[in-house]
């Protein structure tokens, strides 16, 4: 039914959760999935953040998707693992088109409250503008 899952991960329990369902989904329709972990490059501001930080969300999305990755071998799942820099929300719907996934399964919230407050939840707006089925998964 679903050849090809994406899991954005953030290093959440809900996106750990994610994960945990899009392996079930794995070995029950033999589909290929993908890690995605999105280091946001969005600035609050009006100054750009420091080259150091984005270095730092580069560094921790690079973890990310190093210990999904670990986590699903474990489980008998072999996954490809992708990093993006950019805004979340954008960078999962773009992956997803380009990449041709034909489900996302993302975690219900975050690590970032400042996100959901201030900019909305990254996966409300997957949820409203996919053009792929969405699975939001509740740890």
């Amino acid at each position: 039914m679903y050849k090809s899952i994406l899991v954005p991960l953030d290093g959440s329990q809900n996106a750990t959760k994610a994960l945990d369902i899009a392996i079930l989904y794995s070995k029950a329709f033999n589909s290929k999935v993908s890690i995605l972990s999105v280091a946001n490059n969005m600035s609050y501001g009006y100054e750009p953040m420091p080259a150091i930080l984005y270095e730092s969300f580069d560094n921790r999305a690079k973890k990310i998707v190093e210990v999904g990755k670990e986590y699903a071998s474990e489980r008998g799942v072999n996954v490809e693992t992708f990093v993006k820099r950019g805004n979340p929300k954008q960078a999962i719907m773009e992956f997803a088109h380009n990449k041709g996934i034909d489900l996302i399964i993302i975690g219900k919230s975050g690590t970032n409250a400042f996100d959901r407050l201030v900019i909305g939840s990254t996966t409300a707006a997957v949820v409203r503008n996919s053009d792929v089925h969405v699975l939001v998964v509740n740890a």
